[in-house]
């Protein structure tokens, strides 16, 4: 479920910022002309549910560039993922024992009308994401994924000649979310979350409303909760891609002013680009609506 998170992270009240509940900030000081900022982003919330939504995108377009995890509207994007997420050699019956491979099927066929001799060549990884995300629509009487908050940014920056830069190429997030983990272990962390769905949908309730508050110890306690992953692999998914990040915004945010919009577990904890952008001598302070 920890890969639930950075994948789809990932409908509550709206919210009142302050300074001990934010998901945004302002990055000033150690030779910065100009301040840059850093918004934490979530894929199961609608942009309406964001109080000051609009006020934000005002900030956004202020800035000379935004900055993601990935530009979104490579138009290669799509074909690279859909190549990326098949297994070259075998299927799910290649990776499940008879029972568990029984389970998945009849869940995705009630779920989606379609089962593994549809999707069976999919990477588990990407089957577990598919599942997580309609079966929280489904509970959640959704018809729709919201559109991603980062593709609006990205948008709206195209929309007023502002640069969208990605921190990450296609194939470096091809190869952090689908290849880091082995097939047969992708297989293992699907047949656990298909097999505790419901505890799943409580833990993705959680992870809307903290971020919906801003409350980013919450978000980070939730995701040491979370089981499914072991420490080693969240490092990869997380701790790890923070640190090339680190390498690169120092000299993005020298060059110009920048928006960064970045998955929100990514700005929590130690190893959270809060903490590590405050240690290389930066004043990162919430911004006061």
């Amino acid at each position: 479920m920890k890969r639930r998170f950075l994948l789809v992270v990932a409908f509550a009240v709206f919210i009142f910022w302050s300074v001990d509940a934010q998901i945004f900030w302002k990055v000033s000081d150690n030779g910065l002309a100009k301040t840059s900022y850093l918004f934490g982003t979530h894929h199961l919330i609608e942009k309406e549910q964001i109080k000051d939504f609009d006020r934000i995108l005002a900030i956004c377009n202020k800035a000379e560039a935004v900055v993601c995890e990935i530009d979104m509207r490579d138009k290669s994007l799509q074909a690279k993922l859909a190549q990326a997420t098949v297994m070259s050699e075998g299927d799910m019956k290649d990776l499940l024992s008879p029972e568990d491979y029984i389970l998945v099927d009849n869940e995705f066929k009630n779920l989606l009308g379609a089962g593994m001799s549809q999707l069976g060549k999919i990477k588990p990884v990407m089957l577990d994401n598919l599942f997580q995300i309609m079966w929280y629509l489904k509970e959640n009487g959704l018809k729709n994924q919201p559109e991603a908050i980062d593709m609006i940014f990205q948008k709206n920056a195209s929309d007023n000649n502002k640069k969208v830069i990605g921190l990450e190429t296609a194939e470096d997030q091809i190869n952090a979310l689908f290849n880091s983990l082995s097939l047969k272990r992708q297989a293992e962390i699907l047949v656990k979350d298909v097999k505790e769905k419901k505890k799943g949908i409580e833990l993705l309730k959680k992870l809307n409303e903290y971020y919906l508050t801003g409350n980013l110890r919450g978000l980070e306690a939730l995701n040491k909760e979370d089981d499914s992953m072991t420490e080693e692999e969240m490092k990869v998914l997380k701790e790890d891609r923070n640190k090339k990040w680190m390498k690169q915004l120092p000299d993005l945010m020298k060059e110009q002013s920048c928006f960064v919009a970045i998955g929100c577990l990514h700005l929590t904890g130690e190893t959270g680009l809060i903490n590590q952008l405050k240690k290389a001598g930066y004043s990162v302070e919430p911004v006061v609506m």
